[in-house]
């Protein structure tokens, strides 16, 4: 592992005659931005190289605003990144604050939904469901990937446990999710393939309840009435209606947010131990080990990682600098129901979107 200030930023695991497999995603973002204009374009090189060199490490551009944006394995993370660009590098950048990369999914099957053009004339029926655990798990263990294509994807799929006649009707994978094409006979589906597809990322790119990325879903498109003239079926038709009813059906589903969780490992002197214990637990933490070595005490906990901003400053104050702590990725898991429609809407304000719940009768207007 590497470790930076107390946080693993690169779990990987390295077997004899394996490709090496890295385990973690980014979980904060910060936009970073340039703060002479002049210096945009060796900004933008500079990313590039520190993005090549950290597995980790994810560099966008937000088509939106222009903001470049850096996704690591959490605050200190990013802030040795920024270390380098400035002064490695010889950029001078401006950051924002962190922010916490939740993911959207659904726990129900939901129903099939039909999502009908602007213009009336085309007409999609949709449906989404959770994607079995085996496939999940076998897209988190690195068994399956979005850049695998043709019979080699199908096979895998099937491995993990797809049923086979989904598997040999896969268009697209993205992340993990999939998208299958389970109709009969359509005519001109053929021809707008390539806008269907486009739908279907860019609803997974970013989900109906706070544009965070989806993961875990299964979409399937079960039938459609395509209108015969092309002029009738461009992009301003068809990416709509394909993707208002994934969301309309998404939010029939019992959707939810996830959140990143870190597992926390502490080492202090054991008469640091419960105000430890309390800096943990006042941020959502779970103890899951304690175990007593002479005068020390080694403590192991899962914490989200929207807890832990300032944890090092205050952790530095409860062990009057004596404790030693270091994070690993620790994966997604479920945001308890009490915060999840609050930070639903933090997030949409944040975005600039409607600050309310949205519903699925939104999108079948």
């Amino acid at each position: 592992h590497d470790v930076y200030a107390g946080e693993t930023v690169s779990q990987t695991e390295i077997l004899p005659f394996e490709k090496i497999k890295h385990h973690s995603e980014p979980v904060v973002t910060k936009s970073i931005e340039a703060k002479n204009p002049k210096d945009l374009v060796k900004l933008v090189e500079v990313l590039h190289k520190i993005g090549k060199e950290d597995p980790t490490l994810k560099v966008e551009i937000n088509q939106q605003t222009g903001e470049h944006l850096i996704s690591g394995m959490g605050e200190l993370h990013l802030e040795i990144i920024e270390y380098k660009i400035q002064k490695e590098r010889g950029v001078a950048i401006t950051t924002s604050p962190p922010i916490v990369v939740y993911h959207e999914t659904i726990t129900t099957e939901g129903p099939t939904l039909d999502g009908k053009s602007p213009n009336k004339h085309n007409k999609f029926k949709i449906s989404v469901e959770p994607l079995d655990e085996s496939v999940v798990k076998a897209f988190e263990e690195g068994e399956l990937h979005d850049k695998m294509k043709g019979k080699d994807l199908q096979e895998r799929l099937i491995k993990a446990g797809l049923p086979r006649d989904e598997a040999r009707k896969v268009l697209c994978v993205y992340e993990n999710n999939i998208f299958i094409d389970v109709t009969k006979g359509v005519q001109y589906l053929q021809e707008i393939q390539e806008l269907v597809i486009q739908a279907f990322l860019e609803g997974m790119k970013a989900g109906p309840l706070a544009k965070e990325e989806c993961v875990r879903v299964k979409v399937k498109l079960k039938d459609a009435t395509i209108h015969v003239d092309p002029a009738h079926r461009g992009p301003a038709q068809i990416i709509p209606a394909i993707k208002r009813s994934i969301f309309a059906s998404f939010l029939s589903a019992k959707p939810m947010l996830l959140e990143p969780k870190q597992k926390l490992v502490v080492n202090t002197p054991s008469e640091y131990m419960s105000s430890i214990i309390g800096q943990i637990q006042g941020r959502r933490g779970q103890i899951t080990d304690m175990q007593q070595e002479g005068e020390a005490v080694n403590l192991t906990a899962k914490v989200p990682v929207s807890e832990m901003f300032g944890f090092a400053s205050e952790m530095r104050g409860a062990s009057q600098g004596r404790a030693v702590w270091y994070t690993e990725y620790a994966g997604y898991e479920k945001m308890p129901a009490q915060l999840q429609n609050t930070t639903i809407l933090s997030i949409r304000k944040r975005k600039g979107e409607v600050e309310q719940l949205p519903t699925a009768e939104f999108f079948m207007d």
